[in-house]
C-alpha cells in the first residue's frame, strides 16, 4: 500500500475540510451503528425469535467491543502508522455489518455486534491521533469541535433513516446500508487521508510491549488530569442521554414524537454552539476557552438542581436549563480533547486510546450510579450531572497546576512505547 506522507507545515481547518468531513463520518460510525437500528427492535425480535431484553443486550455487547477495541488501536497506530489500522478497522466494521445483515439466529447477530464495535472503535481512536499529528493545538481544537458537530448529527438523522429503511426494505437493509457507508469510507480514506506518522517516527517495539508500555502515558500528570476532565464531561452528557426518555416521556408525559423533537432541538443547539467555539478559537486559545465553558456548564447545571430542589420543575424551566447546560458542552469537548492530545507529545495513538477507554469507563460507571439513586424524580439525574460538572472543573484545575511534560520525560515515554 503506497503511503502518503503528511504535508508540512501543519494544516489548517479551512484548507482541509474534505479530510475533516471524512474523519467526522468515520468518527460517527459508532453513533450510526447504535441509533440507526433502534427503530427495528421489534422486527429484529420477531425475525430472530428473541425478546426485547436480549436485543437490549445487543447494544451492551456492541459497547463492550467499542471499549475493548479502543485500548488496542492506539498502540497499533504508534507501531504501524495511522492509516492502515484505520482502514483495517473500517473493513472489520463492514464485514461485521454484512454478518449481521445475513444473520439467521441471535448468536450470529451478537457476534456481529461485538465485531462491529471492535471495528467502529478505530473511528473513535485513530482520527484523534491523526488530528493531533496534522494540526497545531489551536487548529486541532477547531477540528475536534467540527468532529463533534458531525457526531451530533448522527443521533438526529440515524433513527429516522433507520425507520425509513425498515419500512421500505426491512431491518436487514439497515446493516447493508452501514456496510455500504463503510465501503465508501474505505475509498475516501485511501484517497484523502494522509499517513501522518512516517516509518522513522513509529515505535519499534513488539505489539505486546507496545500495549503494556502505552499505559505509562497515564503517568503524565497533565494528560491524566485533562483526560479526567473530558471523561467527567462526557459522563455528564451520557447521564442526560440515558435519562432523557424518563424525563420527557415518563415524568412530563410527552409523546415519543415530541420527545424526539426536543432531543433533536438540543442536539442542534450543541452543533450551532460548536461553530461558536470554532469562531472563538480564532481569537483565544483552547486553554483560555475551556475553563469558561466548564464554569458556564457547571453554573447552569447547578441552577437546574437548585430549581428542582425549590420545587420549580415545570417543563419550560427544565427544558431551558437543560438546553443551556448541554449547549455549553460545545465550549468544552473540542478544547479539552486538544489539550489531552497536546499533553502526550510523541504518543498520540496511545493517548487517544487511553482517553477513549477512560471516557467509556466513566460513562458506564456513572450510568450504574444513576441507576442506584433513581427515585422517580428529576433530582438524581440533575445531581449526578452536577457531580460530573464539578469533577470536570476539579480535574481541569489539577491539570493546569501540573508540570508540562518535559522533553526528557517525553523521550523516555516514547521509547517505552
Amino acid at each position: 500500500m503506497e503511503q502518503k506522507l503528511a504535508p508540512s507545515p501543519k494544516l489548517t481547518l479551512a484548507e482541509s475540510l474534505p479530510l475533516v468531513i471524512i474523519l467526522g463520518v468515520v468518527t460517527a460510525f459508532d453513533a450510526m451503528a447504535i441509533d440507526m437500528y433502534l427503530p427495528a427492535f421489534g422486527d429484529i425480535g420477531r425475525s430472530l425469535n428473541t425478546d426485547a431484553g436480549t436485543l437490549q443486550t445487543s447494544l451492551s455487547v456492541f459497547l463492550i467491543g467499542l471499549a475493548v477495541g479502543q485500548f488496542f488501536y492506539g498502540p497499533l497506530t504508534d507501531r504501524f502508522g495511522r492509516r492502515a489500522p484505520l482502514v483495517a478497522g473500517i473493513v472489520l466494521f463492514i464485514a461485521a455489518s454484512v454478518l449481521i445483515a445475513v444473520a439467521q439466529d441471535m448468536t450470529t447477530f451478537m457476534i456481529g455486534r461485538v465485531l462491529q464495535g471492535l471495528g467502529g472503535a478505530a473511528g473513535l481512536v485513530i482520527p484523534r491521533a491523526i488530528v493531533a499529528d496534522l494540526y497545531e493545538p489551536r487548529e486541532s481544537a477547531k477540528v475536534f469541535s467540527m468532529l463533534m458537530q458531525v457526531m451530533m448529527v448522527a443521533p438526529i438523522a440515524a433513527p429516522p433513516i433507520g425507520g425509513l429503511l425498515l419500512g421500505a426494505f426491512g431491518w436487514r437493509s439497515i446493516f447493508w446500508v452501514l456496510a455500504g457507508i463503510g465501503v465508501l469510507a474505505v475509498f475516501a480514506t485511501m484517497r484523502v487521508v494522509p499517513e501522518p506518522l512516517p516509518p522513522a517516527a513509529r515505535s519499534k517495539s513488539g505489539i505486546i510491549s507496545a500495549l503494556m508500555a502505552s499505559t505509562r502515558v497515564l503517568r503524565l500528570g497533565r494528560f491524566s488530569a485533562f483526560a479526567l476532565s473530558g471523561a467527567f464531561t462526557l459522563a455528564g452528557m451520557f447521564v442526560y442521554i440515558g435519562s432523557s426518555a424518563f424525563i420527557f416521556v415518563d415524568y412530563f408525559g410527552l409523546t415519543p414524537t415530541v420527545y424526539s423533537f426536543i432531543f433533536a432541538a438540543i442536539a442542534i443547539g450543541e452543533i450551532l454552539f460548536g461553530y461558536v467555539n470554532i469562531r472563538l478559537l480564532n481569537r483565544w486559545r483552547e486553554r483560555q476557552i475551556l475553563p469558561i465553558g466548564l464554569a458556564i456548564h457547571a453554573g447552569f447545571v447547578a441552577l437546574l438542581v437548585a430549581a428542582l430542589l425549590a420545587g420549580f420543575d415545570s417543563l419550560i424551566i427544565v427544558v431551558l436549563l437543560l438546553f443551556l447546560s448541554l449547549v455549553s458542552l460545545s465550549l468544552i469537548f473540542g478544547n479539552v480533547t486538544a489539550l489531552v492530545m497536546e499533553s502526550a507529545p510523541g504518543n498520540s495513538g496511545s493517548a487517544s486510546s487511553l482517553y477513549g477507554v477512560l471516557q467509556y469507563v466513566f460513562a458506564g460507571a456513572v450510568g450504574g450510579l444513576l441507576g442506584l439513586v433513581h427515585n422517580g424524580t428529576l433530582i438524581p439525574p440533575a445531581a449526578v450531572m452536577l457531580v460530573c460538572a464539578i469533577g470536570a472543573m476539579i480535574a481541569w484545575w489539577i491539570a493546569e497546576r501540573s508540570s508540562p511534560t518535559t522533553p526528557a520525560s517525553t523521550r523516555s515515554t516514547a521509547e517505552l512505547s
